[in-house]
C-alpha cells in the first residue's frame, strides 16, 4: 500500500492534525509517516501513524525528500502540512499513475520555454537534451512517486538544496531561487521526459494564495481534490481577527481541528474573537467591516 508522508515543524503540527483527520474521515487508511522536530503526543496510539524525529535542524521545507528517503516505501505520496484532502478518489487516481511508474506533481503556473529562470536551472542541473519541453512551473507541496523509479530525483533534490540553499532558511532568501526547495525541484523536473509524469492542475487543487489563475475550470474533482494553504497566513498563527473572511482552507482547518477532530485531538487554544471569526458570526463580520473602513 502507498505510504503518505508529511512534515511538521514548529506549530505546523496543527495543520498536520487537520490533514490526518481529513484523510481518515474519508476512509483513507494508508500508513502515514509524519516527519517532525518534536514528538507529537497527540498522535500516540493512533493506528498506522509513524513519527520520524528529525536529527537535523533544517527548515521544514527542505525535509520532504529527507523524510521519505529515511522511511522508504515502494510507493509514496507527500502532502505539505497545510493541505487538507477533500476527495477520496484523488488517492485512487494517484495510485493508478504510480502503478504505471509515473511521477505525479501539481502545476502551479505557466512557465514559458524561454523564461529567464530556466537559464539558472540549467546551470545548476543541466538537461541531457538541448530542448526544454516543459511549459509549466510545478508546486512542491504535493508529489507522488515510485521509489525504484524516482529515488534518484529525491537524492538529487537534496543534493541541490545542500549545494545552493541554506538548509536552515525558509523561502525568499535566495535571489536566484526565491522559492527555495520548490525551485530546485523544478530544475530537476524540467529535465524529465514529459511522458514520464502525470500532472494535477487547478482547479483539481486549490491554492489559497492564488485565487486568480490561468486555467479553465475543467477539473475531474469537484470542486477540487485538495486544499493547500499557500502563503504566509496560516490559520493556526492568527493573533487577532483578520480584515477578511475565512478562506476555504480556513473553514476546513477549523472543521477538522475543532469539530470533526477524530482521530487526532488537539489542545489548541482558540481565543473567543478568533473563534467567532472561524464561525463567521455576526460580531466577526462586523469587526471585519470596521477594519476595512478604518484601515
Amino acid at each position: 500500500m502507498t505510504t503518505i508522508y508529511t512534515v511538521s515543524t514548529h506549530n505546523y503540527k496543527y495543520g498536520v492534525f487537520a490533514l490526518i483527520n481529513s484523510l481518515r474521515q474519508l476512509k483513507i487508511d494508508n500508513p502515514i509517516v509524519v516527519g517532525t522536530d518534536m514528538h507529537l503526543t497527540e498522535l500516540d496510539g493512533i493506528d498506522n501513524i509513524t513519527q520520524f524525529i528529525f536529527d537535523v535542524d533544517w527548515n521544514g521545507t527542505n525535509l520532504k525528500a529527507y523524510t521519505i528517503l529515511n522511511n522508504p516505501s515502494d510507493f509514496f505520496i507527500y502532502f505539505d502540512a497545510d493541505i487538507i484532502l477533500t476527495d477520496k478518489r484523488f488517492i485512487t487516481e494517484v495510485e493508478k499513475a504510480l502503478n504505471e511508474n509515473k511521477l505525479v506533481v501539481p502545476i502551479e503556473g505557466i512557465d514559458s520555454e524561454n523564461e529567464i529562470r530556466r537559464t539558472y536551472w540549467q546551470s545548476i542541473y543541466p538537461s541531457k537534451t538541448d530542448k526544454i519541453i516543459h511549459s509549466w512551473y510545478y508546486n512542491a507541496g504535493f508529489f507522488a512517486g515510485v521509489m525504484a523509479q524516482h529515488k534518484h530525483i529525491l537524492n538529487d533534490w537534496i543534493a541541490l538544496n545542500k549545494q545552493y540553499l541554506n538548509l536552515k532558511e525558509f523561502l525568499f532568501f535566495n535571489k536566484k531561487l526565491p522559492m527555495a526547495d520548490q525551485d530546485t525541484l523544478n530544475a530537476i523536473l524540467q529535465t524529465l521526459p514529459i511522458e514520464s509524469m502525470v500532472t494535477i492542475q487547478m482547479p483539481d487543487w486549490y491554492s489559497v494564495a492564488t485565487p486568480q489563475h490561468p486555467f479553465y475550470p475543467i477539473g475531474n474533482f469537484k470542486p477540487h481534490a485538495f486544499l493547500h494553504c499557500t502563503g504566509k497566513n496560516k490559520p493556526w498563527a492568527i493573533t487577532n481577527v483578520p480584515a477578511n473572511a475565512p478562506n476555504t482552507y480556513d473553514d476546513f482547518w477549523y472543521q477538522y481541528l475543532f469539530i470533526n477532530n477524530h482521530p487526532v485531538k488537539s489542545d489548541f487554544n482558540l481565543p473567543y474573537f478568533q473563534k467567532q471569526w472561524f464561525q463567521r458570526t455576526v460580531i466577526s463580520r462586523l469587526i471585519i467591516k470596521l477594519k476595512k473602513i478604518f484601515t
